[in-house]
Parts: structure tokens; C-alpha cells; sequence
């Protein structure tokens, strides 16, 4: 190998370990001790699919992405009982229930998704982002970036501006620089990096092809206040 060859190749290969490097999440080996941890006594008693992981995800503080949300997982009742079974177990049992999801536990959280969905090239959610890069942004700025590179991939003719609800994580900062990701790898990204927050879409996932006015998802804190109005906000995009 010529030395003009082997110097390329060692600077391909920094380049990608420092973008794999850049964008691992912090939290990952705490929320695999958490996944592991043994619940004596879990019952979905009539709660709905969405109902329990959100209980879950506040109870244990689980990154959690949700990226499918439909009628089946916000009005079907469960009834299902769990004796001393780790979380991981119990999440598993509960998606078990719903043909059309699935769950992975990777990357530093809890990712429920759609397998169809993710294979619609129209849901802007699998759109691709050639270079996303933040460098110690709140998780709402980190988010808003993405919005941003979202809207001008798809709509470049219009602006991207609006106020931001800062101030929620203010101890928490996000770096990530990831070439070539998709618009919810991203999001999972952020969320995980975070470590104590979930992030769900907004719009019904028969929606999401048609242009929106407003926001797609929404990135939440993992506190008590906030868990009804994720359960709120759910509920009425599957009805």
C-alpha cells in the first residue's frame, strides 16, 4: 500500500471511531442495570398499551422513544400480570400484545417503533439528514436544530423561527455530530444523550406524509408533572 493510501485510510477510520464516539449516549450502562432490575409485582389492570409504558418510563426513568402511536395502543384495554420480572421482561410482554409494534433496547433507551412505518419513505420521520452536528445545546435547542434541518430538506423556500421553551434541562448539554442519520435516529440520539427524557411523534402516523403546520414530535422531561400530559397528548393522536 502506498503511504499517500494508508494515511487516507487512518484518517477514515479517526474520522468515524470520533462520529461513533460523538454520539454515544451517557446514559447507556445505567439504563441496561435499570432494564435488568426485577419488578415483583407489575399489572396493566384495563391500562392501554401506551398508558403502561408511559408508566413505566416515569417509574423507572427510561429514555423512551415513541415513534408509532395508533387507536389499538391508546383505547385497547390490557390485562396482564407480572411477578418478579425485570423491566426489560415486562416492556417486552407488553408490546408482545400489539402485533404491530416492536421494541429495542439499544443506543441508551427504550425505542418502540412500527417496522412499516419505518419503511415509508414518505414519513418524514426515515428522512435522512446528510450532517447534523450541535456542540453543548440544551436538549430543546439540540431538537430544534434538527426541526430546522428537517424543514429546509423538505420545504426550502420557507424559514425555520419560533420561540423555544428553554431552561427545562439546564444542566444538560448536547454534542452529537452524526453524518447520514435518519430524522428519528437523531431524535433517539438526543433523548439518549439526555438521559432522563422521552420523545413521541405528534400527528397520527396516517398524517405524517401530508405537510404540517406544526410540530412532529415532542421531546419531554422524565418528571411527574409532565407524565399526564404525555398520556393526554397520546391519547388524542390515536383516537
Amino acid at each position: 500500500m502506498k503511504p499517500l493510501r494508508l494515511s487516507f485510510l487512518v484518517f477514515a477510520l479517526f474520522a468515524g471511531w470520533t462520529t461513533a464516539v460523538s454520539a454515544k449516549p451517557s446514559g447507556s450502562t445505567s439504563i441496561e442495570t435499570t432494564l435488568d432490575r426485577k419488578v415483583p409485582r407489575f399489572d396493566t389492570s384495563g391500562r392501554t398499551l401506551v398508558a403502561c409504558v408511559v408508566d413505566l418510563a416515569y417509574e423507572y426513568q427510561l429514555s423512551m422513544a415513541l415513534e408509532f402511536v395508533d387507536a389499538d395502543a391508546t383505547t385497547r384495554p390490557l390485562n396482564l400480570q407480572f411477578r418478579n420480572q425485570s423491566v426489560r421482561k415486562i416492556l417486552e410482554g407488553i408490546i408482545r400484545q400489539a402485533p404491530r409494534y416492536r421494541v429495542n433496547f439499544s443506543q441508551g433507551l427504550v425505542d418502540i417503533f412500527n417496522p412499516e412505518s419505518r419503511d415509508d419513505a414518505s414519513n418524514p420521520f426515515n428522512a435522512v439528514i446528510s450532517d447534523f452536528a450541535v456542540a453543548k445545546q440544551e436538549t430543546r435547542q439540540a431538537e430544534f436544530q434538527l426541526f430546522c434541518a428537517l424543514n429546509s430538506q423538505m420545504h426550502p423556500s420557507s424559514g425555520c423561527g419560533g420561540s423555544l421553551a428553554v431552561g427545562q434541562w439546564p444542566s444538560v448539554q448536547i454534542t452529537l455530530h452524526l453524518q447520514n442519520a435518519k430524522v428519528y435516529e437523531i431524535l433517539n440520539a438526543i433523548v439518549a444523550q439526555n438521559g432522563k427524557a422521552l420523545w413521541t411523534l405528534m400527528v397520527r402516523p396516517d398524517a405524517l406524509s401530508k405537510r404540517q403546520s406544526g410540530n412532529l414530535w415532542y421531546v419531554y422531561p422524565l418528571e411527574q408533572p409532565f407524565k399526564s400530559t404525555v398520556l393526554e397528548r397520546l391519547e388524542g393522536i390515536g383516537r
